[in-house]
C-alpha cells in the first residue's frame, strides 16, 4: 500500500489528531464530519465521532441511535459515536457539585450554590467539562468533533480563557478556589497547547461556494486566530460538475462557484481547499457516506488546480 500523500494526511493521516468541522447552519458540516471520521476509521485508526451540536444529526446520517455515551457504529469496525446534550450534561453537572456541596456545607450555603448554578453560565460550563474529556482523552487516537453552528462553536472555544475563574466562584468555596485555579488552569493549559497545535489539531470549516457561507466562515476565522487558533482546511461542499452543466442555468451557477472556489485560497490563507461534489440524493447510510468520503479524499485539493 503507497503512503498517504501529503494532502490526504491533513486529515486523515496520524493518530492523535483532534479535528474539528464548523460552519453556518445547514452547510453540511455533519455529513463532512461523518465521512471523515468512517474514512479515518476504515483506516485503521480507532476513532470517536463526537457531536456538540443540540441537534445531532450524525445519527440520521449513520441510521444508527447515537448516544451521551460512546457506542460502536455498525459496520465501521473502529467507529464509536457519542453526543454532548447540553440539558443532560447541565444536570449532571449541578448534580454532581450539590452532592459534593451537602457534604461539606450548611444547608443554606448548598441552598444559595443551587440558586447560582441556575443560570445559562452553568450549562455552558457543563458542556465544555465533558468537552474537555474528550479532547484530552487518550482513549481514542482520532476525535472528529461535528461542532454546531458557527457562534456556538465560538463561544465554546473561547470559553477555557475564562473557565478556571468562573468555575471556582460559583462552585467552591473561597478556601478551595487556589487549589481549584491550580487544577484547572494545568488542564486548561494543555487543553490550549493542543488546540494550538496545528499538528494535533486541525480547524475546518464547511462552506458553500456562495458569498454569505463565505462571509460568516471568513469572520469566524479570524476571530479563531485572535485566539491562536488557525483554521487548516476548508472544505466547498455541494459543487456542481462541470460535465452536467448543460442548461443554460446550471452554466452560470457553476461559473459562479468557480469565481468562488479561486477566491478562498486567498480569503483563507495558509488553509486547504478540498470541494465535495453535489450528490444525487441524500448522504443517509454508509454506502452513501462512504461514496462521498471517496470523492472527497481522492480528489487533489482544490488550491492546486482550481485555476485549470
Amino acid at each position: 500500500m503507497s503512503a498517504p500523500s501529503v494532502e490526504r494526511s491533513l486529515l486523515l493521516g496520524e493518530n492523535g489528531r483532534r479535528l474539528f468541522f464548523a460552519g453556518k447552519g445547514g452547510v453540511g458540516k455533519t455529513t463532512l464530519a461523518v465521512a471523515t471520521a468512517v474514512e479515518s476509521a476504515t483506516g485503521g485508526r480507532r476513532t470517536l465521532l463526537l457531536t456538540t451540536d443540540p441537534a445531532a444529526h450524525i445519527g440520521a446520517v449513520l441510521e444508527c441511535p447515537v448516544a451521551d455515551e460512546p457506542g460502536p457504529v455498525p459496520g465501521v469496525c473502529g467507529l464509536w459515536a457519542a453526543r454532548i446534550d447540553p440539558r443532560h450534561e447541565a444536570e449532571r453537572y449541578k448534580e454532581q457539585v450539590l452532592t459534593e456541596a451537602r457534604q461539606r456545607y450548611a444547608p443554606d450555603t448548598v441552598q444559595r450554590m443551587a440558586e447560582e448554578l441556575n443560570s445559562p453560565c452553568t450549562e455552558e460550563i457543563a458542556v465544555f467539562r465533558r468537552f474537555l474529556a474528550y479532547l484530552l482523552s487518550d482513549t481514542y487516537p482520532v476525535v472528529v468533533f461535528d461542532t454546531a453552528p458557527t457562534g456556538h462553536t465560538l463561544r465554546l472555544l473561547e470559553l477555557p480563557l475564562s473557565y478556571s475563574q468562573q468555575l471556582a466562584v460559583k462552585v467552591h468555596g473561597s478556601e478551595e478556589s487556589a487549589a481549584v485555579d491550580r487544577r484547572e488552569a494545568a488542564r486548561l493549559q494543555q487543553a490550549l497547547a493542543l488546540l494550538r497545535d496545528p499538528s494535533r489539531t486541525v480547524f475546518s470549516f464547511v462552506v458553500y461556494p456562495e458569498a454569505t457561507p463565505l462571509a460568516e466562515a471568513e469572520r469566524a476565522a479570524a476571530d479563531l486566530r485572535g485566539i491562536g487558533l488557525q483554521t487548516a482546511l476548508v472544505v466547498v461542499n455541494q459543487v456542481l460538475p462541470q460535465e452536467v452543466c448543460v442548461h443554460p442555468l446550471f452554466r452560470k451557477r457553476f461559473q459562479m462557484q468557480q469565481r468562488y472556489l479561486r477566491e478562498i485560497a486567498a480569503r483563507f490563507p495558509g488553509a486547504e481547499v478540498r470541494s465535495a461534489p453535489l450528490q444525487e440524493r441524500d448522504v443517509v447510510g454508509l454506502d452513501a457516506v462512504r461514496h462521498l468520503a471517496a470523492a472527497v479524499f481522492s480528489r487533489q485539493p482544490v488550491a492546486s488546480d482550481a485555476g485549470t
